[in-house]
């Protein structure tokens, strides 16, 4: 037996070998962390779905009045203007958040009116015959739109 050829060192392919290796384990772990961070991201929030009307419930001399009507879909909490927000354009004027907290959590079939004002109570506007008054419903959390209405006084 000859010992020099049995325990003769080649070793030509073992540099190729581990480079391949080397490159397959460092995609793998590159792969693991972007997948990792691109879905620890989780599902983006979205606001809630409802089909609302808003109506005209009519006005007097300094004030109008909006009637609120849940037609379906999920409840909207307008409790707190930091969860829900109204915002009112009269005639294409910017926009002015109003009062809406006395909505409280609407469900489907609720049905309320209230008063045109901004959230310190006062009426946005004077004379409102013949104004057209946009009403726009906002998810405050996520900042999406739920409802945006044009309302003929």
């Amino acid at each position: 037996m000859d010992f020099k050829k049995l325990f003769r060192k080649d070793d030509k392919a073992v540099s190729p070998v581990i480079g391949v290796i080397l490159m397959v384990a460092i995609t793998v772990i590159l792969a693991a962390a972007i997948g990792s961070s691109v879905f620890s991201k989780g599902t983006a929030e979205s606001a809630p779905q409802a089909s609302l009307d808003i109506k005209s419930a009519g006005s007097n001399n300094t004030n109008a009045y909006l009637k609120f009507e849940h037609l379906g879909g999920e409840s909207i909490n307008f409790e707190d203007s930091a969860v829900t927000k109204v915002m009112a354009s009269v005639n294409g004027t910017d926009a002015v958040e109003i009062k809406a907290t006395d909505l409280g959590t609407f469900d489907v079939g609720d049905v309320q009116t209230i008063m045109l004002s901004n959230t310190g109570g006062t009426p946005i506007i004077s004379d409102v015959k013949g104004n057209t008054v946009n009403i726009k419903i906002i998810d405050a959390q996520t900042n999406q739109l739920i409802c945006d209405k044009d309302v003929r006084f």
